[in-house]
């Protein structure tokens, strides 16, 4: 799946989430297991490569189907080193892991 987003934008990018916090700390762990810091609450830090990502969490109103709730969180993107291709990697690489399943 290709990386949609403008990974050298001066302000990073958004994405909204379905993922409490935590599941979404457990898949960035999954994708990167000795890679990932929490600097402050709801921030979360990737080093890899030469490749620097700052990702901030907030939680978002629940999603309602029915009885069904979503969590939703928005996250904030900030990549402050590496390169274009270096940073559209790692991008796809915690994507790949952070997919869950459908039908």
């Amino acid at each position: 799946m290709p990386v949609a987003e403008d990974v050298c934008a001066p302000g990073g990018f958004t994405r909204e989430v379905g993922a409490t916090p935590a599941e979404f700390e457990r898949g960035l762990r999954l994708a990167l297991p000795d890679g990932v810091t929490s600097p402050r609450p709801r921030v979360l830090r990737v080093e890899r490569c030469g490749v620097v990502l700052e990702v901030g969490l907030s939680t978002l109103p629940e999603r309602r189907i029915g009885l069904f709730c979503l969590p939703v969180l928005l996250a904030r993107f900030c990549f402050t080193a590496g390169d274009r291709a270096a940073r559209m990697a790692l991008l796809a690489r915690i994507d790949l892991a952070m997919q869950r399943g459908g039908g």
